[in-house]
């Protein structure tokens, strides 16, 4: 059982990363903000969260976040762990809370919304926390839109991922 596990978060860490690089190929949203993503490797954190476990989250995101630093380097690595530790947090947050409750929709597009904190975090320390607070609020607003796509993407998958016996 453990043996299937570790092969399945393997695969979970191998389609984020090629997920994660594919996206930033795409042009971008139109009115969306510079360096916005869909973000749909977060599609593989709340599966793993809701059917894996969270340790096992948070170290994807953590091997995520290393080999995006080896493939493009130390800031992209750095911006990719702040947002990807902070959304995995705020998933975590709200299953624990509300179980059952609260939707998948709304769980991610909150994921979303703390990958984009924590991303701006990252970018505050770089150049300064009055030009970061400038961007707060599209980055917000951004983090609705793309992460009810997230979400909806997850939902579809989900009865798929059931039926073949993954959850």
């Amino acid at each position: 059982m453990r043996v299937k596990r570790m092969a399945l978060l393997s695969v979970l860490l191998a389609a984020m990363f090629v997920v994660s690089t594919l996206e930033k190929t795409l042009p971008p949203f139109p009115f969306m903000p510079p360096g916005t993503s869909i973000g749909l490797a977060n599609v593989a954190v709340m599966y793993t969260v809701f059917f894996i476990g969270a340790k096992e989250a948070f170290a994807l995101n953590l091997l995520k976040a290393g080999l995006i630093m080896l493939s493009k380097g130390p800031v992209a690595g750095l911006l990719s762990l702040a947002g990807g530790m902070l959304s995995v947090c705020a998933v975590v947050c709200l299953i624990g809370t509300f179980g059952d409750k609260i939707s998948v929709i709304l769980i991610s597009v909150a994921g979303a919304a703390a990958h984009n904190l924590g991303q701006l975090a990252v970018f505050a320390f770089r150049i300064g926390l009055p030009s970061a607070l400038y961007y707060l609020p599209f980055l917000m607003i951004a983090s609705v839109f793309l992460g009810i796509i997230t979400g909806v993407v997850l939902n579809v998958i989900m009865p798929v991922i059931k039926r073949a016996g993954y959850t």
